[in-house]
């Protein structure tokens, strides 16, 4: 008995190491004449559950794209200081994350590589 709990421990140990959050580096695109020094928002991606974190709650226009095909493949709106997003089946890939919030438009890249269990 203590052999088998074993061996189930080390596989859900083991299993849990393949899903890796990836943190997505965001960048804002400028407006002319604007100044810097605003708190941009942080993502991250872990298999398909894409996460947002905002400094405060604010409305947001979220849309993610793939980059090979240029299909938009997720668009939502939020007001929130954390957005959790389950994304539709996508498959391997490059994809683009934009943050639109009021006038600010922020963008970054993602790659996506699902592991099959």
């Amino acid at each position: 008995m203590k052999k088998v709990f074993m061996l189930l421990a080390l596989l859900c140990c083991t299993l849990s190491g393949f899903a890796e959050e990836k943190y997505i580096e965001l960048k804002k695109k400028k407006q002319p004449h604007e100044r810097s020094g605003v708190q941009l928002p942080t993502a991250s991606i872990d298999d398909q559950i894409l996460t947002i974190e905002f400094s405060e709650a604010t409305a947001s226009q979220i849309t993610v794209v793939s980059q090979g095909t240029q299909v938009m493949v997720y668009n939502g709106s939020f007001t929130s200081d954390q957005i959790v997003i389950n994304l539709p089946a996508l498959s391997d890939g490059e994809y683009q994350l934009e943050i639109e919030q009021g006038d600010n438009l922020y963008y970054g890249d993602f790659n996506l590589e699902l592991t099959n269990y």
